[in-house]
């Protein structure tokens, strides 16, 4: 026939107005304005901290000014950077929407041209075109409601205003806090303590390999997927050694030098001299929680990304920021369904299954986010945790009910056919439906969960390469 595909399908699916790019120009120009006022921030903290030696009422009016214009600075900051991640969702739910309907189109246009040219009845030409028509329909609805709830959102963010910012993660204590004098939502990046000598002693020790640390204990912060990556790396003796050969104490500066990676594969040295009073809680030393070398990393990142954008982040890319080597996800996501529309099956194929497998025994740090996990019906499991206290989750231990947190991440230990072993960062987890752990069990994190509860709460999972090889 002479008909082209574009326009017997064109008037049919329609079009998604909107340009992701000019979108994603708009949250990058608010980044860039957030870090202008960081910068302007830092500048205020320098100032203040610039004559120690001055003292009185005069200087004393002075730095209560200067805190109060930091705190003012540090929520503007935060409004921008949460204002630009509410403009990047909707961007991608925008060119997700545009791609799903030119794939429409094409199958419009194919499967009407066939109709046609095979003498089908009208009736069927008909259906083709209404059931079309209908996917289309549901395609913009989906952009329409993105649209309101980003729109909605920045009004709530209110930059440079009172409206209590959102999108910040969530920390161990399963919730952010607002700061009440200015109506935000404390992210628990603010606050960083110095390192002590006795610090900087025990970190120089783990640093060269004299001493160990212990596992993530995540604070206040919502960096779970920073945490669990780090502790995926801290899982086996090459990932240890990886991140030793990434930090070093520099004399000179008095500052521990911890190697990054930009996007480009380059690295980048931040000087690390303390960490967040708030983030990880380090070891326990002599009934004191100290910093430890994942402490250093946390920081590191923080100073790497701006403070605030530090929570809320994906582990894929904190494993190629942290490596410089590539990194992927793998997902629930089944394949297309009715007229391309990608349908979730909460299912991984026996082969992204083998997948993970392979990467948890070859060493690769691997880590399961529940961002988009099914959570319909609840978040409890029957599953094992470490109740005997022996480092391991094994048939020595009990099992119980315990929850799965919704928009977590967790480091993946072990896999097998059957069941997936877990460590979530809380350094705990939580339990359900009354069940009470036997008393004498410390917690550690470690879970053990099915295979069918894995593929329904862990709706992707990032793969980093294996540390030390080429």
């Amino acid at each position: 026939m002479g008909l082209s595909l574009d326009a017997v399908a064109g008037g049919v699916v329609g079009e998604v107005p909107g340009s992701p790019g000019g979108v994603l120009a708009v949250a990058d120009s608010w980044r860039a304005g957030a870090r202008v006022l960081d910068e302007a921030a830092s500048s205020v903290v320098s100032s203040r901290l610039a004559v120690p030696s001055w003292q009185g009422i005069s200087a004393e009016a002075f730095r209560s000014s200067s805190r109060g214009l930091e705190g003012d600075l540090d929520a503007s900051i935060m409004g921008l950077l949460d204002g630009a991640r509410h403009l990047e969702a909707y961007a991608q739910v925008l060119a997700d929407a545009q791609e799903a309907l030119e794939r429409l189109r094409a199958l419009v246009g194919a499967a009407l041209l066939e109709a046609v040219d095979a003498g089908a009845p009208a009736v069927l030409v008909a259906g083709v075109r209404y059931a079309a028509a209908g996917a289309a329909v549901g395609i913009r609805a989906r952009v329409s409601i993105a649209a309101m709830r980003t729109a909605a959102a920045l009004n709530a963010v209110g930059v440079g205003g009172d409206g209590a910012g959102s999108g910040v993660g969530v920390g161990a204590s399963g919730d952010s806090v607002a700061d009440d004098s200015k109506g935000k939502v404390d992210d628990h990046t603010g606050a960083k303590t110095a390192f002590s000598a006795e610090d900087i002693r025990r970190l120089r020790q783990q640093a060269d390999g004299r001493a160990d640390w212990d596992s993530a204990h995540q604070g206040d912060i919502g960096d779970c997927y920073l945490l669990a990556t780090l502790d995926a790396y801290s899982r086996t003796e090459d990932g240890e050694q990886f991140l030793r050969d990434h930090v070093r104490w520099s004399e000179k500066d008095q500052a521990f030098i911890v190697t990054l990676y930009d996007d480009d594969g380059k690295p980048v040295y931040v000087k690390v001299t303390d960490y967040y009073t708030d983030g990880n809680q380090g070891d326990q030393v002599r009934d004191r929680q100290m910093p430890n070398l994942i402490s250093v990393y946390e920081r590191a990142y923080g100073q790497y990304l701006g403070d605030h954008d530090l929570p809320g982040g994906k582990a894929n890319e904190a494993m190629e920021d942290l490596s410089g080597r590539d990194a992927h996800r793998v997902e629930t996501k089944g394949a297309p369904g009715f007229l391309g529309w990608w349908r979730e099956d909460h299912k991984y194929t026996d082969s992204e299954w083998k997948e993970i497998e392979d990467a948890v025994e070859a060493g690769c740090p691997v880590v399961g986010g529940t961002s988009d996990g099914d959570f319909d019906d609840g978040s409890s499991v029957e599953a094992w945790a470490d109740t005997d206290d022996n480092g391991r989750v094994d048939d020595s231990d009990e099992k119980g009910v315990y929850t799965i947190a919704e928009g977590h991440a967790y480091s993946v230990v072990a896999i097998d056919d059957k069941y997936v072993t877990l460590r979530n960062p809380w350094a705990r987890n939580d339990t359900s439906g009354g069940y009470v752990p036997p008393e004498e069990d410390e917690e550690d994190g470690l879970i053990r969960i099915t295979r069918e509860d894995y593929e329904k709460y862990f709706q992707h999972t990032d793969i980093g390469e294996i540390p030390g090889e080429s």
